[in-house]
């Protein structure tokens, strides 16, 4: 039986995470013509500050995870998982059909707030 190497393709991200802990992304590949949508959460809920100011002396309690599902074509489905760093970018793992992504570095994007 031969095993199927997986790869990562270059991919385009677009991720933003609601105040109370909730991700949601948009992940493309492949000129754009291949489309996920993630959902996804911050476990446990930390507040990530803008402009890199530290997030705690615990970077590891601070993980993520969600599920990406391919708008249209074959709906294929994959996992999405990682940490965030203490700047506030994520360290993201993908897995699967046809994608194996370690260590990507995907920036979190947090809305500034009014007040």
């Amino acid at each position: 039986m031969r095993r199927r190497r997986e790869s990562c393709p270059s991919l385009n991200w677009h991720m933003v995470a609601s105040p109370d802990g909730v991700l949601t992304c948009m992940v493309a590949w492949d000129n754009r013509k291949v489309v996920a949508m993630v959902m996804g959460t911050i476990m446990p809920l930390v507040q990530v500050e803008r402009f890199g100011k530290r997030l705690g002396d615990n970077p590891k309690s601070r993980t993520f995870q969600g599920i990406a599902t391919e708008v249209g074509g074959q709906t294929r489905v994959a996992s999405i998982s990682g940490t965030i760093e203490q700047n506030g970018w994520l360290n993201a793992n993908i897995d699967g059909p046809g994608v194996a992504c370690r260590n990507l570095k995907v920036p979190l994007f947090v809305p500034a707030s009014h007040g």
